[in-house]
């Protein structure tokens, strides 16, 4: 990797276990239709973070095992999905598991991809996942077609600072993750309902956002979080569209 992206998040734990979207759960009937999927599966989970997608296979009952660089992180699993004794929250990278060969039945990861070397993690799920394993990446991306969406992304423009130099996920790149192996794509709408508390955190979540330690940025950020809250809320909530994608496929070997 170009740089060490590991650290990006330290400090910023909370907000993102409480504030980030959750994972709709017709991702497990995507898996049950299309790959066999069921709760005999072992699971790891590379780049876990707080567990938000863990928790997802972890009520399915399946074994899951979190794979996550960041202590900050790793430690915050243990707290929001330790309660699961199916969970093994390991400290590893995408690019070194530790995860034994051919011992993994689905490898997932939520939100992290661009994070990854894309061969040197292609290899590594390759030598962990079973021999008819498969790969499943799950992204929730913010849905910026109504103008509340428009005014966040404004306020988010404003205090964007440090922005990673990261890959987008497009064909070329899941070509070469897969390594032309066949993929399958699948879409559905996702949302959130936000208190102002919420709101702020969902923000402070991002890796390139002012974080509490900076005090004048941050207090900045936060009147403009309340004016943007104002604007919208209704019954003292905002509605935030996301869209949730999966893509779906196997790693040739």
């Amino acid at each position: 990797m170009p740089e060490d992206f590991t650290s990006r998040f330290t400090g910023r734990a909370r907000f993102y276990s409480t504030s980030r979207p959750s994972y709709p759960s017709r991702i497990l009937d995507i898996l049950r239709t299309n790959v066999g999927f069921d709760q005999s599966h072992i699971v790891a989970d590379i780049g876990s973070g707080t567990g938000l997608l863990s928790e997802l296979f972890l009520a399915n009952g399946n074994h899951v095992i979190g794979v996550e660089p960041n202590d900050d992180m790793r430690i915050f699993a243990e707290k929001s999905v330790g309660k699961f004794s199916k969970f093994l929250n390991v400290r590893g990278t995408a690019e070194h598991t530790s995860l034994e060969s051919a011992s993994i039945d689905l490898v997932t990861v939520g939100q992290a991809l661009h994070w990854f070397d894309c061969e040197a993690s292609s290899r590594e799920f390759a030598r962990i996942l079973k021999m008819k394993g498969h790969v499943c990446i799950v992204y929730n991306d913010r849905n910026n077609e109504d103008s509340f969406m428009k005014d966040y992304n404004q306020v988010v423009s404003k205090y964007a600072r440090n922005r990673a130099s990261v890959p987008n996920i497009d064909d070329d790149y899941l070509s070469r993750f897969f390594r032309r192996g066949k993929y399958s794509k699948f879409s559905m709408p996702n949302e959130q309902l936000l208190d102002f508390e919420g709101l702020l955190g969902r923000m402070t979540s991002a890796s390139y956002m002012p974080s509490p330690d900076d005090e004048e940025q941050f207090a900045s950020l936060k009147e403009d979080v309340a004016r943007l809250f104002q604007t919208y809320e209704q019954l003292g909530k905002v509605r935030m569209l996301c869209d949730t994608t999966v893509f779906l496929g196997k790693i040739r070997s």
